[in-house]
């Protein structure tokens, strides 16, 4: 009798042991597909060199799904930007006073910039940004004018990863057939990440990879 309880008790410890080991499979199983889901774009720069010491460097993301993206592109000659064929953007992050937060300048470079027809102080340069507080997640956009920068703050409890999107909106002069004096409106929208995987989920939102 004494032999048939251990027995049981081996069985029943077994078990809770396997459902144990289970939970613990689905659970890892679970934050695997949560980190295969924050990773989804590879982020990385393509460089290519052509005759005449000319190059462009090209910003890529690369879906799950082997979409490609084309983000920023950088041309150069001896080595040095062609700001006239070039569209691009620079950032710095600094740790800020308050928890979890972080100041930043965003700056955007156009090849725009050098049309003698852009009607400049109409520039509008939008940069939103994915929040992640620790208590919700939420979308906030930052906003200047007739300027290339805008000034910003990231909130994220886990880490500086910044996951955005930036949009500038101008106006470029032109004259129709009849010479009448008219303005082009010309949207430009990018992708903006600091770290080499990401889930940008304003690629989708903004439908980038339908636009590239």
């Amino acid at each position: 009798m004494t032999n048939f309880r251990i027995l049981i008790l081996i069985l029943v410890f077994g078990l809770i042991s396997c459902s144990e080991k289970k939970k613990k499979a689905e659970l890892k199983q679970v934050e695997s597909q949560k980190t295969v889901d924050k990773e989804k774009y590879d982020r990385f720069w393509i460089t290519y060199e052509y005759p005449n010491n000319f190059s462009e460097k090209v910003e890529v993301y690369i879906s799950k799904e082997n979409d490609t993206i084309l983000n920023q592109v950088i041309n150069l000659k001896n080595g040095i930007i062609d700001s006239t064929k070039s569209r691009f953007f620079q950032f710095n992050l600094v740790k800020s006073e308050k928890t979890d937060t972080y100041n930043g300048i965003f700056k955007y470079y156009s090849d725009f910039d050098s049309n003698p027809k852009n009607v400049n102080k109409e520039k509008t340069l939008s940069l939103s940004i994915f929040q992640k507080s620790r208590d919700s997640s939420y979308y906030q956009t930052f906003e200047s004018k007739a300027s290339n920068q805008v000034e910003f703050e990231l909130v994220n409890y886990e880490s500086d990863q910044l996951v955005g999107i930036m949009s500038e909106r101008r106006f470029i002069q032109f004259f129709d057939e009849n010479g009448k004096d008219m303005l082009n409106f010309i949207t430009t929208e990018m992708a903006v990440d600091n770290k080499p995987k990401t889930h940008n989920i304003g690629i989708e939102i903004y439908e980038l990879n339908k636009k590239r």
